[in-house]
C-alpha cells in the first residue's frame, strides 16, 4: 500500500502473489479519498478476497499513521500481519531498477482483471487526467528523470511489492546454497568415518565449499581426528 492524504494523489493498493519464481499481479487499484472509511474497508475486503497473508505499508506518509488507522478494520474483519517499509532513494530510478529486470525476464504475469480495474477506476475523471492515474500509462511513460510522471502511485505500489518478492527470492537462494553445503559436508563426513581414510573433506573446507563454523561445532574428538588428517596432507 502506498498511502496518501486527501488531494490529487491516490492511495494505491497492489496485490501480488508468487509461485515458481514468477510474480503474479492480481489487483492494482487507486483511491482518491485518502484514508476514509470506504477506502479502509475496501482495502480489507480486497485482502480477504485475495487471502493476503502480509500487508506492506509505506511509512513515508504520516510516519505510520495509515497502519494505525487500518489495524482496527483488519482486527474486526480479517486479521493479517502488517509491516512498514520506508523508501529513501529517488523514486523513478528505484521503480525502474526494480521492475525492469523482472519484466525483461517475463516473470511478471498480469491478471486481465487488473487491466479492467485500471480502466474502470478512472472512468469518472476528465480524459486529460484519467490517463495519468492509470498503471499501464505510468509503466509506459516513466523515465529516470525526476518528476517524469504527474502521478506515480500505482506503479510505486507495484514496484514496492515486486521488490519485496525479489528480496525474498534472493534469501531463498542463499538458504538453498547453505543447505547444499551442509549436505556436501555430511556426505563427506560419512565417507571419512566409514572407511577410516582421508577424504576430500579437508579440501572442500579449505576451498570454502564447507563452512569452517560447521567444523568448529563438531565434538572435540572428531575435530582432532580431522586435524590429524590435515597434518598428513
Amino acid at each position: 500500500i502506498d498511502p496518501s492524504g486527501r488531494g490529487k494523489d491516490e492511495t494505491a493498493v497492489c496485490v501480488l502473489k508468487s509461485l515458481n519464481g514468477n510474480i503474479y499481479l492480481r489487483r492494482n487499484l487507486g483511491y482518491r479519498e485518502g484514508y476514509s472509511d470506504a477506502t479502509l474497508s475496501n482495502i480489507v475486503d480486497i485482502a480477504k478476497q485475495e487471502r493476503v497473508n502480509l500487508i506492506l505499508i509505506e511509512s513515508n506518509f504520516g510516519d505510520g499513521m495509515f497502519q494505525a488507522l487500518l489495524q482496527p478494520y483488519l482486527a474486526k474483519h480479517y486479521p493479517c500481519t502488517c509491516e512498514e517499509f520506508r523508501s529513501t532513494t529517488q523514486k523513478e530510478k528505484r521503480i525502474i531498477d526494480t521492475l525492469e529486470p523482472v519484466i525483461e525476464q517475463h516473470r511478471l504475469i498480469i491478471d486481465p482483471q487488473t487491466v479492467k480495474d485500471d480502466l474502470d477506476t478512472t472512468q469518472g475523471l476528465p480524459p486529460e487526467d484519467a490517463l495519468s492515474y492509470r498503471l499501464f500509462y505510468q509503466m509506459t511513460r516513466i523515465s529516470r528523470l525526476k518528476g517524469s510522471l504527474r502521478h506515480d502511485d500505482r506503479i510505486d505500489a507495484l514496484a514496492a511489492g515486486v521488490g519485496w518478492f525479489v528480496e525474498q527470492m534472493k534469501q531463498d537462494q542463499d538458504k538453498m546454497e547453505d543447505k547444499r553445503k551442509d549436505k556436501t559436508f555430511k556426505e563427506e563426513l560419512d565417507v571419512f568415518y566409514s572407511n577410516g581414510k582421508r577424504s576430500c573433506l579437508t579440501k572442500n573446507v579449505i576451498q570454502g565449499l564447507i563452512p569452517a563454523t560447521v567444523i568448529s561445532n563438531l565434538p572435540l574428538r572428531k575435530r582432532r581426528k580431522i586435524q590429524r588428517s590435515w597434518r598428513q596432507m
